[in-house]
């Protein structure tokens, strides 16, 4: 499974979606075999970690969040946000503490202006991301902090939208895409919309 997962985000790093696609569907088709006739939900498993302490799951690779991942992103670079949102849903779910996955399915819910389900996902990659500035994840923190924030301003609440948008800055001091997104917040106040 890890080979066609690799060679899938390698062909997706070359613009390749539809061959990307197949990769990752040979992923999937793999995993879903394994546990055909299995109908627990499932849970992405780390190299060497054991699902404990959760009854009625079935502990999977992670290359299947991965792959799911990564076919929702190749669908979407096809312009088939509607389909790519069944795969993000599954990775989001079956690996609850990734933050990285959370904070894409959200992007998608944003690229729809569905502010609600977008700051709810945001909200979540907040809670599972490490919250350390300077940590390898701290991206991914300010991230959601960013989307939190961009989310919150769009439903017209614009302090929280740039009181969110502040703090993402102690994750990433330097954030062109937090710098943007308070120019537009400053402009939605300044039209009432």
């Amino acid at each position: 499974m890890q080979a066609d997962l690799s060679k899938g985000f390698d062909q997706l790093r070359r613009g390749r979606q539809e061959a990307a696609l197949k990769s990752f569907n040979k992923v999937i088709r793999a995993a879903d075999a394994s546990l055909a006739g299995d109908s627990r939900p499932r849970r992405c498993l780390a190299d060497d970690e054991v699902l404990s302490g959760e009854p009625g799951l079935a502990g999977v690779d992670g290359a299947l969040c991965e792959a799911h991942f990564g076919r929702g992103y190749a669908l979407i670079d096809l312009g088939r946000g509607d389909l790519a949102e069944v795969d993000l849903r599954a990775a989001t779910e079956m690996a609850p503490q990734n933050a990285h996955f959370a904070n894409e399915y959200a992007e998608l819910f944003k690229s729809r202006r569905d502010w609600k389900s977008a700051y709810a996902l945001f909200e979540k990659a907040w809670t599972v991301a490490d919250h350390t500035p300077g940590s390898p994840d701290a991206d991914l923190a300010a991230r959601a902090l960013r989307g939190m924030g961009y989310a919150k301003a769009h439903m017209g609440d614009y302090a929280a939208g740039e009181e969110l948008l502040e703090r993402s800055l102690a994750f990433e001091p330097d954030s062109k895409a937090a710098k943007v997104q308070m120019a537009q917040i400053a402009k939605l106040r300044a039209i009432g919309s």
